[in-house]
């Protein structure tokens, strides 16, 4: 890595890391969609959770047998060894698993890569650990998720789209790639939460690489915070305040 991706790689470690504590008060989405991912996968023997964050609970599949955990922030991994004394937690990157290649029977990995500076090298590295055969099941975020703020004129990160995510897939390496992207909107009772629900995993509205090139509000004092907090009320509906993401549901597995 140069030093900038080292930079923005340490950066998010740091903000994962202090968020673990509060995670699962904030994690409404990550376990929406990791329900949708456990109904598309079978996963066996030995899984690898690819930013794992405070862990996940995968007794439900009898098949699985060991589980390997890996995230950038050891804050995460220190409440998955908490959580999970079972699991194997591993601090490494996405783009350089620390891990041997054919090792792995299973990748499993839910709301991470979006934060990989290059995620076709990532998912390079899922391949590389996995066996021949091997199945590969994520979730990322995709393009246009978090318009709400963006219409509010606040930067947002730039998410990328479906056939770029595709892209990603070596037709050499993977057989079968099934790419589904679903909207998925979850509900806040104020605007306040609502951005809480962000920061409290550990992720945060724009990032030095995803920043869009846009108009952005200037908050100058009570009186500005208000305005837009006037302002994101216009789309209040019977559940709450809105906050729509779109997930590409990634299913692959490694050729034979």
């Amino acid at each position: 890595m140069n030093s900038g991706e080292e930079q923005l790689t340490t950066n998010v470690a740091n903000r994962f890391s202090a968020a673990a504590s509060s995670y699962h008060s904030h994690d409404v989405l990550q376990r929406i969609a990791a329900k949708h991912l456990f109904k598309l996968m079978s996963p066996s023997a030995r899984l690898l959770d690819l930013g794992c964050g405070p862990g996940t609970d995968f007794s439900g599949f009898n098949a699985i047998e060991d589980v390997i955990g890996v995230d950038i922030a050891q804050g995460m991994l220190n409440t998955l060894k908490a959580d999970f004394p079972a699991y194997y937690g591993l601090r490494g990157d996405a783009q350089n698993l620390p891990l041997l290649c054919d090792s792995i029977d299973t990748v499993y990995s839910n709301i991470a890569l979006q934060w990989c500076s290059n995620l076709a090298i990532a998912i390079n590295e899922a391949n590389r650990v996995l066996k021949a055969g091997g199945e590969f099941n994520a979730s990322i975020v995709a393009e246009n998720s978090l318009y709400q703020l963006a219409d509010l004129g606040l930067n947002v990160n730039s998410f990328n789209s479906e056939p770029e995510i595709k892209h990603c897939f070596d037709k050499n390496l993977w057989d079968g790639v099934d790419i589904e992207t679903r909207a998925i909107t979850v509900y806040f009772s104020d605007f306040k939460s609502l951005l809480q629900s962000i920061k409290g995993v550990g992720a945060s509205t724009v990032d030095p690489k995803f920043q869009l090139n846009q108009r952005h509000v200037t908050l100058r004092g009570r009186g500005d915070w208000q305005e837009l907090v006037n302002k994101a009320e216009l789309s209040r509906g019977p559940e709450g305040l809105p906050l729509t993401y779109h997930i590409s549901f990634i299913k692959a597995t490694k050729t034979r």
